[in-house]
């Protein structure tokens, strides 16, 4: 299990190494890490580093960053398991020793930190290293075994994540929290990181998207344009004052009335310049009107 990212790593009989996550039906990664059966892996905390043996006697450690080998080492038989301290230290178990190597996942070294000896006859099965102790625990054929080794615990914890000095009340409200917090399967990804990262698009993308801004408000500065235009067409033809004195036209007060009266009046005594009566003047009237000389 991959620490950093919950990823499944699983060795196979052909030498190749999968990584799976339970929202994918297909392994998300396949390695060919060796010649034989994969015996054993182990992931470093930080999820950089991956480190494999063989039936081939072969250790090679390789970088989940760009998944290619970084170094190999040779084991004078199989490894039958590998484990990954919370400083970096990796040990490793095969026949009957047990060997510790430091700063060995970022540099090639040349020999071992620590070797230890297994009880004559037995074999090593597994070992893990103590949380926040610098202690390896070994199993082998004979029985249990504790070491020391120096520089491979972390000295500094985070209560928060896991507290040695833990009570039993506080794990009881651990158990709750962490079930609280458990994160769905389908965020279990090779890369956690880019859950909460902003999906940078590519350059061409961004031209593309800046091209379709500029049109866009273009089309938006032409469709405003025609609207104003029209607008200043129809300006002052909706105004309040206008339709006040459309309605007064309507309405015929003593002023109007007395104005329209004199109109009339001042029609029935002109008349026209060739002397013919007005059209609108009475017909028992139209016999006073001057005829025009021959």
């Amino acid at each position: 299990l991959n620490p950093w990212n919950s990823t499944i790593n699983l060795g196979h009989h052909n030498g190749v190494v999968s990584m799976w996550s339970p929202n994918m039906s297909s392994p998300l990664v396949r390695l060919l890490s060796h010649r034989g059966p994969v015996c054993s892996m182990a992931v470093d905390r930080e999820g950089r580093y991956l480190a494999t043996a063989g039936q081939d006697c072969q250790l090679k450690v390789w970088d989940l960053r760009t998944f290619k080998p970084l170094l190999s080492y040779f084991s004078p038989a199989p490894a039958g398991s590998l484990d990954i301290s919370a400083r970096g230290l990796l040990a490793v178990a095969y026949s009957g020793s047990v060997q510790v190597w430091k700063d060995a996942l970022g540099t090639k070294q040349k020999s071992p930190y620590m070797t230890h000896r297994l009880p004559p006859g037995s074999q090593g099965s597994n070992l893990r290293f103590c949380p926040y102790e610098d202690v390896l625990g070994v199993g082998h054929s004979a029985g249990v075994a504790s070491l020391i080794v120096p520089g491979a615990g972390e000295p500094n914890f985070d209560s928060f994540v896991a507290n040695p000095f833990i009570t039993l009340k506080q794990r009881r409200e651990q158990e709750v929290h962490q079930l609280l917090d458990k994160l769905s399967p389908d965020t279990i990804v090779l890369n956690p990181d880019q859950i909460g990262r902003i999906k940078v698009d590519s350059k061409e993308e961004q031209k593309a998207k800046r091209v379709e801004a500029v049109e866009a408000d273009l089309a938006s500065k032409r469709k405003q344009r025609g609207q104003n235009a029209l607008k200043t067409k129809m300006k002052g033809k909706n105004r309040g004052t206008k339709k006040h004195r459309k309605k007064k036209q309507n309405v015929i007060d003593d002023n109007k009335y007395l104005a329209l009266v004199e109109e009339k009046n001042k029609k029935s005594k002109s008349t026209t310049a060739d002397g013919k009566a007005p059209e609108d003047a009475m017909l028992a009237l139209k016999k006073f009107y001057t005829k025009p000389s021959k």
